[in-house]
């Protein structure tokens, strides 16, 4: 009996490793996807500070409990008109090691999704045409998109914008 209550344990992690828990948000009428073990928290919208010379989509940076997060505005990362609701959050994630805040329109569920019913990005949406996206997801009758949020960070924003960003971090830590 015991050794049958190991076996039960053993399949019960193994199942476990094939469920990714994501944090689920709106940008624009779309649903997208991030890592759970990226996301750090999910707060209201507060001040930001604009930084001179920074990458377009960079809105600022944030001092948020003396740690000062640069924040990223998916709307203007998408191409999308600005927009503000109360809805809107901030999601405070983990990129690279640091934290990055990435403005988004309605923070909706945290979901526990199989690793299978991840697919790939279909063509149009993979490689060089659009570099943030990691694959979809048909769940539950929504359709989601996984972000690869390392590009969203690093893709289209020249070294010197990056270094302006840098310098301004420092200079506000």
């Amino acid at each position: 009996m015991g050794a049958a209550n190991n076996m039960s344990s053993t399949q019960d992690i193994e199942n476990l490793s094939d469920i990714i828990e994501v944090s689920a948000f709106k940008v624009g009428k779309e649903e997208y996807l991030i890592d759970l073990l990226r996301v750090r928290e999910i707060i209201r919208p507060i001040p930001v500070t604009p930084v001179r010379q920074g990458p377009a989509f960079i809105e600022g940076v944030i001092d948020l409990r003396g740690v000062i997060i640069p924040i990223i505005d998916l709307r203007k990362r998408f191409r999308l008109p600005a927009e503000e609701t109360v809805d809107t959050r901030y999601i405070i994630a983990v990129v690279n090691g640091r934290s990055i805040g990435f403005i988004v329109d309605e923070a909706t569920d945290i979901l526990r999704i199989p690793r299978s019913a991840i697919r790939e990005a279909p063509h149009i949406l993979s490689g060089d045409k659009a570099p943030y996206f990691l694959g979809v997801c048909n769940f539950k009758g929504r359709l989601l998109t996984l972000l690869n949020v390392k590009k969203i960070v690093s893709s289209g924003a020249s070294p010197e914008e990056l270094s302006a960003l840098e310098t301004a971090m420092e200079a506000m830590a």
